[in-house]
């Protein structure tokens, strides 16, 4: 019979162990999911500590690259006091392990350094420094998705400033560590997040070169070398990386701070912009694509070639008829295997034809946008050959950057106002190519409106996240854009139920109710069944926007089905005092309403 954990976490298999404890495979019996559970058995307090640090920590962090913490608690196995951390259950290698292997392709290493600056621009904005970034602590799972683990030493904004414990160690991973975490800030430099981009430095180093900037194994040497010794540059370890790369690494290793890259969405962005223009060692299979470094933004690019259509068949070619009819089948049968097949494709063709080949490069960009859920760097890669193949006004060059600065600009980290000139320049391509009204220039001033109001600000999650000042930002932003939206979309729309969804809260929010009653009749046309099963304060605040608009008799009719399911739900006691109220202020508009006129109001409007 399976151990349980807290009657809940039954173990399955055991995954590794070391110094920490035990790491299992296990079932949350109570979702019905697969987890991993840390087991630790903590010898001192500090390492009970750790362990509730990294659960409060890394459990309150939610982003695709940092896995997700799920639970924390204690519990005893075999007459020890233990710890346990319920974490998500990933499955693929360690950078440590890659790094055994060898010298990853560089178009890899470049991309999982930025995802894990990705991940440290979003535990810097919740004000965590996560303190021990190195190989071993990031793991590329087996869809490619880079992982950022072990948050047991991170440090939270206004907790303990020193970087030493108890029995005056230092605590860390020497060969990653920044000069002021040796110094642990008592040269009045302070260790923040700086301190995670020069760790991610030296990964970024080791993936590149398969050496460490530093190479010494001794502590003392180690921190003689990270105080006082300037690395070396990449370039000079492995021929043929683009000098701005030896520019970043050189500058995430700066001994002083206040010279490294401000922030991690910086260092993301450098990463990007290596990736797109960089040029990597020629002898190399992986080698990046040969172009010239981006230098100048979008809007400086040289003017693209004449329009000409995505296919060229060219008379007496059989062998590109044959591979442009194949690529046509394959987009128009769409198979359950259409991205593999893509995949294959797209390989055919650049045997054949060549990578820069126009017809090559339509496969490309099918097979881009179909895996960019999980692989963005797929488009972005391709963006730069796109633009010299087919130019910047040919359709799938603009559907490829509207879909990729897009939703850059609108879900990305770091300020989504800094996309604005390449989106608005975008939007007046789409409009010129597409018309003013088609789903491709919709979707990126959609795009362009959710990152001005966004800001620097993480994306609004759960309506109750905003304030009146936001939602009035919103609704400048967006407000405009549905009447468009409206009338171009169908009715299932996402980015037309979002907009709707957004601005009806908005005006919730504000009061206006008049401006939600129509936007929640569109959005919820089946009251009674938001009333009985939807989500109950959304439905109250669907019914109180239509009665306050002026039809209390609608909202009333289905108050007592929402009154009926509170009391079986748990924590909606306030919830139910609230709908009570309402119904009660209702019914006495309704009986003033039937006085005066006969009701009617905004189901007559609606033609309900």
């Amino acid at each position: 019979m399976r151990e349980l954990i807290e009657g809940r976490y039954s173990l399955e298999e055991l995954l590794g162990q070391g110094g920490f404890g035990e790491v299992w495979r296990a079932e949350d019996s109570r979702v019905g999911r697969q987890v991993a559970v840390k087991i630790g058995y903590p010898q001192t307090p500090e390492e009970t500590r750790r362990f509730e640090r990294e659960a409060s920590l890394a459990g309150n962090l939610a982003h695709p690259n940092i896995a997700t913490v799920h639970d924390f608690g204690r519990t005893e196995r075999a007459g020890r006091s233990a710890v346990f951390l319920v974490m998500e259950l990933l499955q693929g290698r360690s950078l440590a392990e890659v790094l055994e292997a060898g010298v990853p392709p560089l178009a890899d290493a470049l991309d999982w350094a930025a995802r894990i600056a990705d991940a440290l621009g979003a535990a810097h904005d919740a004000g965590i420094v996560h303190r021990d970034i190195k190989p071993a602590n990031v793991m590329v799972t087996g869809s490619g998705v880079t992982k950022v683990l072990d948050f047991g030493i991170a440090k939270a904004r206004g907790g303990p400033g020193t970087e030493l414990t108890a029995t005056g160690m230092i605590i860390g991973s020497f060969p990653y560590m920044a000069p002021e975490r040796w110094t642990g800030g008592a040269d009045g430099v302070p260790v923040d997040g700086r301190a995670d981009l020069y760790a991610l430095g030296c990964v970024l180093m080791e993936l590149l070169t398969g050496a460490r900037p530093f190479p010494a194994r001794e502590m003392h040497e180690l921190l003689a070398q990270h105080l006082t010794t300037q690395p070396p540059a990449p370039g000079s370890l492995r021929a043929g990386l683009p000098a701005a790369l030896d520019s970043l690494v050189l500058d995430l290793l700066a001994k002083d701070p206040r010279e490294r890259p401000e922030s991690a969405g910086e260092v993301s962005r450098r990463l990007a912009e290596i990736a797109r223009g960089g040029t990597a060692d020629s002898g190399s299979a992986d080698a990046l694509p040969v172009t010239a470094p981006v230098t100048a933004p979008v809007a400086a690019w040289p003017a693209p070639p004449s329009y000409s259509p995505t296919v060229h068949t060219e008379a007496g070619d059989p062998v590109r008829t044959m591979l442009g009819r194949r690529l046509t089948q394959l987009l128009e049968d769409a198979p359950a295997d259409v991205v593999e097949r893509l995949g294959m494709l797209t390989s055919d063709l650049a045997e054949e034809l060549g990578a820069q080949d126009p017809l090559t490069m339509r496969a490309a960009y099918h097979h881009a946008m179909r895996v960019r859920g999980r692989s963005v760097t797929e488009l972005e890669r391709i963006l730069p050959r796109m633009v010299r193949v087919l130019g910047l006004e040919h359709p799938d060059t603009i559907t490829a950057r509207a879909t990729y600065v897009g939703e850059a600009a609108a879900f990305g980290p770091g300020d989504g106002r800094r996309h604005e000139e390449e989106l608005r320049e975008i939007i007046g391509q789409a409009t010129r190519v597409f018309g003013a009204h088609a789903t491709v220039t919709l979707t990126a001033r959609y795009h362009l409106a959710s990152a001005m109001h966004r800001g620097s600000r993480d994306r609004d999650g759960q309506w109750d996240a905003r304030t009146r000042e936001r939602a009035e930002s919103e609704r400048a932003w967006l407000g405009p854009l549905l009447p468009d939206l409206e009338w171009a979309l169908s009715a299932d729309s996402p980015v037309l139920l979002d907009v709707r969804r957004r601005l009806a809260h908005d005006a919730w929010l504000l009061g206006d109710f008049a401006a939600a009653a129509p936007l929640y009749w569109r959005l919820f046309p089946d009251l009674a069944e938001l009333a009985e099963h939807g989500d109950p304060e959304v439905a109250h605040r669907v019914l109180r926007s239509i009665g306050e608009a002026g039809d209390p008799a609608s909202a009333l009719a289905h108050m007592n089905l929402l009154l009926h399911r509170l009391p079986f739900l748990a924590g909606s006691r306030w919830l139910a005092q609230e709908v009570s109220e309402t119904r009660t202020e209702f019914r006495r508009a309704v009986r003033e309403q039937r006085r005066a006129d006969g009701g009617g109001g905004l189901s007559r409007l609606f033609g309900r």
